[in-house]
C-alpha cells in the first residue's frame, strides 16, 4: 500500500516538473517579435531586417525597436583644446623672412624691357653733353628724311603700310657727314650725351659697329658705323669719350657698301649715324636729339648752322610725301634724296 502511494507521488512530481520545463522551453524558444516578452535586458536581436532590443516597459521585459543611436556605433570624437597650439601646424599669415617670394617686385629695380605704352620717358633737355666733335661735321641728313633706308617704329614693328598710327617709311635719325679724308690722319670723336650704360651691337660689323648708351629712364642714344672706344657693359658719365669715326674697317668696306644707302656728298669713309629712341616703349618712340639738347649743347650746333628748325621734317609733311622703299627687309629708299632732305654746315657746299 505504501509502495503504491509512493509511486503515485513520484508520478505526480514528475508531471509537474515536465509541465514546468515545457513552459520555460516554450518561452525560451518562442519567436522574437516586437512587443513579445524577453528575459535579458539590453539583449539585441535582428528580426526581418529590424533591430529589436530587450527593454523594460510597463514593468515587463519586452522586445522594443532599437534606436539608431543604439544600432549604429557613434564615431569617436576627439575634443580639441582651443588654447593648445599645434607645433606642426603652419600659420598661413606668418611670413618666413628667409623665404624669397619670386612674384614680389623689387620697387627699386626697373626692368626696361617691361616698359610699355603706359610708362613715361624723360622729357626736356636731358642731353647735357655734346655727343659729337663738331669741328669736322659738314652736313646732316634731316630727321624723317628719305636718305639711306627706313629707320622708324614702323620698320621695327613691321606694321601694315596703311597703319598711319605708327610712323614708317622714313629715316628717323641723322646721317653725320664729316670731312675726314679717305686715309684719315685724324678721327672725329663721339661722347656719351648723358649718364648711362654701354652696349655694343656687332651684327653689321662690315663697316664699324653700333654703340648704344642707355639712360636709366629708358632713352637710348646710338652711334652707328663707328669704332667703339669703351667695353660692352661699361657705365659712362655724360661727356665720356665712347666712339671714333670713321671705323677702322671703313675703308675696306667701301666697295661693298650699297650706293643706295650712302648719303649724297658722302661715302663709306666719311659718314656715321646718330639716333635717339626708346625701343622699350610699345610702339617704339623715335625723336631727334635736337629736341633734347641742353641750351649750351644746342648753342654749339646752332653756331655750325644746325638747329631743331633746320634739321627736322615734320610728321605731317612726311606723311603727305612718304619715302619709297625697294620692298626689302631693310627698306632701302629708291632713288636719290633731294637736297632739301639735308642741311649743310655754315659755309659748306657739297
Amino acid at each position: 500500500m505504501n509502495q503504491r502511494r509512493l509511486l503515485k507521488f513520484l508520478a505526480a512530481l514528475l508531471s509537474v516538473a515536465l509541465i514546468s520545463m515545457l513552459s520555460i522551453s516554450s518561452q525560451a524558444f518562442a519567436a522574437v517579435k516586437l512587443g513579445s516578452a524577453c528575459t535579458k535586458p539590453g539583449d539585441i536581436k535582428k528580426v526581418s531586417g529590424k533591430t529589436l532590443m530587450c527593454d523594460k516597459k510597463n514593468k515587463k521585459l519586452v522586445w522594443v525597436a532599437a534606436t539608431n543611436s543604439i544600432s549604429k556605433s557613434s564615431p569617436t570624437v576627439t575634443k580639441v583644446d582651443p588654447n593648445k597650439v599645434d607645433p606642426n601646424k603652419v600659420d598661413p599669415n606668418k611670413v618666413d623672412p628667409n623665404k624669397v617670394d619670386p612674384n614680389k617686385v623689387d620697387p627699386n629695380k626697373v626692368d626696361p624691357n617691361k616698359m610699355n605704352s603706359g610708362a613715361t620717358l624723360a622729357t626736356g633737355n636731358f642731353i647735357v653733353a655734346n655727343p659729337v666733335d663738331l669741328e669736322h661735321v659738314v652736313r646732316l641728313s634731316k630727321f624723317r628724311s628719305c636718305v639711306g633706308h627706313d629707320y622708324s617704329p614702323g620698320v621695327l614693328a613691321k606694321t601694315g603700310a596703311n597703319d598711319t598710327s605708327i610712323e614708317s617709311k622714313r629715316s628717323m635719325k641723322h646721317y653725320v657727314i664729316i670731312d675726314v679724308p679717305a686715309s684719315p690722319s685724324r678721327t672725329v670723336k663721339g661722347y656719351a650725351p648723358f649718364d648711362g650704360k654701354v652696349s655694343l651691337n656687332t651684327a653689321d660689323g662690315n663697316m664699324g659697329i653700333a654703340v648704344l648708351i642707355t639712360s636709366p629712364n629708358g632713352w637710348i642714344f646710338e652711334f652707328m658705323h663707328v669704332q667703339a672706344l669703351v667695353a660692352d657693359g661699361a657705365s659712362v658719365k655724360a661727356g665720356d669719350l665712347v666712339v671714333a669715326a670713321p671705323a677702322d674697317n671703313a675703308a675696306a668696306a667701301g666697295a661693298a657698301k650699297n650706293s643706295g644707302n650712302t648719303p649724297t656728298g658722302a661715302n663709306t669713309i666719311n659718314v656715321f649715324d646718330m639716333a635717339l629712341y626708346s625701343a622699350f616703349m610699345k610702339p617704339s618712340i623715335f625723336d631727334s636729339p635736337f629736341m633734347h639738347f641742353a641750351p649750351n649743347v644746342a648753342a654749339l650746333w646752332s653756331a655750325k648752322g644746325f638747329n631743331a628748325a633746320t634739321t627736322m621734317i615734320s610728321k605731317d609733311a612726311r606723311d603727305s610725301a612718304p619715302c619709297v622703299t625697294d620692298g626689302s627687309w631693310n627698306g632701302n629708299f629708291v632713288g636719290t634724296a633731294p637736297e632739301s632732305e639735308y642741311v649743310n654746315a655754315v659755309g659748306y657746299k657739297p
